[in-house]
């Protein structure tokens, strides 16, 4: 209420322009990929949002996580290991060379090879063979195993020129990158990508320039909206987006495919490793009261590890309680009647209202007599300790991320054994996991599906919180913008007059 206040009193110093012919897009984010233009390199948020106006991947997942064609127009099984991909015929790069069946061939070699030991995305296609032309617009992938998910997958198979990236490498391309986007990066900083429209591309845009801008703090975001200085803000909180709106501006918030969590690690000899301590942690969280405090009450409240729009999804799992004598009364049959202490490390800035969000649940444990200790640190080091390991705590913040496939499965590549340094595996579901990923009986799979979501649930694998609800803020004379599955329809943004 006190940076509301604040937000309030300083509306009268803010300029905003309202010009509708202005020129230049700048939107400020959280943070820029480390990895400039590489898409290979990240596929998690806030990177996720920069690859999509510069790339394009095969397919995409709409707002009801359903597959639609994007620069794959239609797909089918020749085989059980064998999928053959039709392309669009329409579709240049922003320096003018043809999108054919070869550039698939050329990106899938890449991430199939030793080369490619680096990139998050090499892990997401481990499934692939091969991959092979049929005629200019026609490919087929072969796997090494059947693989019914893969055109749920494709969303995350980015084009890139492959003339550019043969003649620069992976490290010289991301800081000159080519792709089939609406916008062509021509500038990185510290701070800023300089982008310019890209007038033949198959997404026009109607904005000749854009700059994507860092800004860690969302109180920094949500002034420079109101004083002109970026037209969108993107990670804020719903106090933020709704000061926006209150100046003349817009607030907006939408659902995503994932659920916030803090995560345990598991089998470091501590209380956590007790699955009746997870559930008492779980059954101690007062999820209403901190989505209505904090997140105006929108987000979905969990009852696995996935929200009820990703496919897989179990509907026929109870909600979470909030039952702190059953908490108390598992935490003393678990040998700790009187609690215990545990380490969170935990980034801030990065989501609606996270700071008080920790804070909120560490209080709420606290009437068990858990200590949450909350260590923060930034997002470069999250990611760092995801890839390589090396945690400083018992627990961490993450989401289970289903985007953008928008499967139950897709979190799981990084929370189950199948992730490289896991902080949770449990070799009793990996049969499960297993066979999903594999069969092409949709009945089948789903069930299997479910199977996995009622052990996570049963195991309180980690702490679920809350279906991840995204806000941002734009100036008044804005339109277009969306984010769905981590996909920013930039040429669909654009300018009016007030």
């Amino acid at each position: 209420m006190v940076r509301h206040v604040l937000f309030v009193c300083l509306l009268s110093l803010c300029v905003v322009a309202h010009s509708s012919a202005q020129d230049v897009l700048r939107i400020g984010t959280t943070a820029l990929p480390p990895t400039l233009g590489n898409p290979y390199r990240n596929t998690g948020t806030p990177h996720i949002y920069t690859w999509s106006a510069t790339f394009d991947g095969l397919t995409r997942i709409d707002a009801q996580g359903d597959l639609q064609p994007w620069l794959a127009t239609d797909w089918e099984t020749v085989d059980d290991l064998t999928w053959r991909i039709t392309l669009r015929d329409d579709v240049t790069f922003s320096n003018g060379v043809p999108f054919e069946a070869s550039v698939v061939v050329s990106v899938l070699d890449y991430l199939t090879s030793d080369a490619a030991v680096r990139e998050a995305v090499a892990r997401e296609f481990s499934f692939v063979r091969t991959a092979r032309v049929v005629d200019p617009y026609t490919v087929e992938i072969i796997t090494k195993v059947p693989t019914p998910h893969l055109p749920r997958a494709l969303p995350l198979l980015h084009m890139v020129e492959p003339g550019q990236w043969k003649r620069l490498g992976a490290d010289g391309f991301a800081r000159e990158p080519i792709g089939t986007g609406p916008y062509h990066p021509t500038k990185f900083s510290a701070t800023k990508i300089e982008y310019d429209a890209v007038p033949t591309s198959w997404r026009t845009p109607t904005i000749p320039r854009m700059e994507k801008i860092a800004a860690p703090e969302a109180y920094a975001r949500t002034q420079a909206v109101l004083s002109g200085q970026m037209d969108i803000a993107l990670a804020l909180g719903p106090e933020e987006a709704e000061v926006i709106a209150d100046a003349g501006g817009r607030g907006l918030s939408w659902p995503t495919a994932a659920m916030w969590a803090i995560n345990f690690h598991h089998g470091r000899g501590n209380p956590l490793d007790d699955v009746r301590v997870r559930e008492a942690l779980n059954l101690a969280v007062d999820r209403r009261g901190l989505v209505d405090g904090l997140l105006a009450g929108i987000p979905e409240l969990p009852t696995q590890p996935a929200p009820s729009v990703v496919y897989g999804f179990d509907p026929n799992l109870p909600p979470i309680p909030f039952d702190l004598d059953r908490a108390r009364a598992l935490l003393a049959e678990a040998g700790y009647p009187d609690g215990f202490t545990f380490v969170v490390q935990g980034v801030i800035g990065s989501g609606a209202n996270d700071a008080a969000m920790y804070q909120k649940v560490a209080q709420d444990l606290s009437a068990i007599g858990v200590i949450m200790e909350i260590r923060t640190f930034p997002v470069s080091q999250l990611i760092r300790s995801v890839m390589e390991g090396g945690w400083d705590g018992d627990a961490f913040g993450v989401t289970f991320a289903a985007e953008p496939t928008v499967d139950v499965l897709r979190p799981l590549r990084n929370h189950s054994c199948l992730w490289v340094h896991p902080w949770y595996c449990d070799e009793r579901i990996m049969p499960t996991i297993n066979e999903a990923l594999v069969t092409f009986d949709v009945e089948k799979g789903l069930a299997l599906r479910h199977e996995v979501m009622r052990f996570y649930r049963e195991e309180w694998v980690a702490l679920y919180l809350y279906q991840v609800v995204r806000f941002a803020g734009t100036r008044g004379n804005v339109r277009g913008f969306s984010e769905v599955n981590g996909f920013v329809s930039y040429e669909d943004i654009h300018f009016v007059d007030e």
